[in-house]
């Protein structure tokens, strides 16, 4: 099981922020990067994955899980980028690769053009191409305002973004056309990812919602260093993944297919750990 611990960015923007963060293993390092509005503790299984091979930390995004937000003054994703490059000076890790999934593969994609003397490569799932009128009605429909209310209707709410998230992309589309996944999800799932909402507060939409904004071809194709891209057959972005097939994507850029179920997914996780180690031995 992960040891957690806490690591303090003493001069972010003249603000110290407190990160929280899980680790497992040891060798070679991998950080993990999980979607919003998520916690390192939904990284567990990718954890004892990883620390199979080496050394895997997945953080608690700013604002998310046990994470201090960033101050006001870092919008869009370079803040949380800044921050990762921090995070990783502090730790004293060396070359670390670098997974993220959804949000996680947004801010691994800019923090590789910005830091490609901190990471020897990516691992990404889940990164995905909006066209720009999908995006737009997503921006308007996809992170309604949970604050409190004196009623508890905020919470019936994030119940139902939740319950319906785990099957339809985007959530709020319950068409036949948006049904991405018709199994049933346990409620001890939906607690504990609602869980993370609230914990996430007003705020939960923050690096969601600059995710999105960033989920363009031309972001990716920007990167330079070596990239794998988990085609995940069970993925609930998987019709959005698919389309990076069309991008005219870079030779350092692979696209790594695995069919249905968690076990191949794992083995296809495992197999790119395994060829970023070979390159970096």
């Amino acid at each position: 099981m992960s040891q957690r611990n806490y690591v303090n960015l003493s001069h972010f923007q003249g603000q110290a922020v407190q990160l929280h963060y899980r680790q497992q293993g040891q060798g070679k390092e991998i950080v993990l990067l999980h979607p919003s509005p998520l916690s390192s503790s939904f990284m567990q299984p990718l954890l004892d994955v990883f620390s199979k091979q080496g050394k895997a930390i997945a953080w608690d995004t700013p604002g998310y899980g046990q994470s201090d937000p960033l101050p006001a003054t870092a919008p869009g994703l370079g803040g949380y980028v800044e921050a990762l490059s921090q995070f990783i000076s502090a730790l004293g890790l060396k070359m670390p690769i670098i997974y993220g999934s959804a949000t996680g593969a947004q801010i691994a994609i800019e923090f590789a053009k910005a830091h490609p003397d901190q990471t020897c490569g990516l691992i990404l799932e889940n990164a995905a191409w909006f066209h720009d009128s999908e995006r737009d009605a997503m921006l308007d429909n996809y992170f309604p305002d949970i604050s409190p209310k004196e009623d508890g209707s905020h919470l019936q709410l994030v119940w139902k973004m939740v319950s319906q998230l785990y099957h339809y992309f985007p959530w709020y589309d319950t068409s036949a056309e948006a049904l991405v996944n018709e199994s049933d999800i346990p409620l001890a799932v939906k607690q504990k990812t609602v869980l993370d909402y609230l914990i996430a507060g007003e705020e939960y939409h923050r690096a969601y919602r600059a995710a999105f904004l960033n989920e363009k071809p031309e972001k990716l194709a920007a990167v330079n260093i070596p990239t794998i891209l988990i085609r995940w057959d069970s993925s609930l972005l998987k019709k959005y993944v698919d389309r990076l097939d069309d991008a005219g994507l870079p030779d350092n850029i692979a696209m790594l297919h695995c069919s249905t179920g968690i076990e191949a997914r794992f083995e296809a996780l495992t197999k790119a750990f395994s060829k970023h180690l070979g390159r970096s031995a």
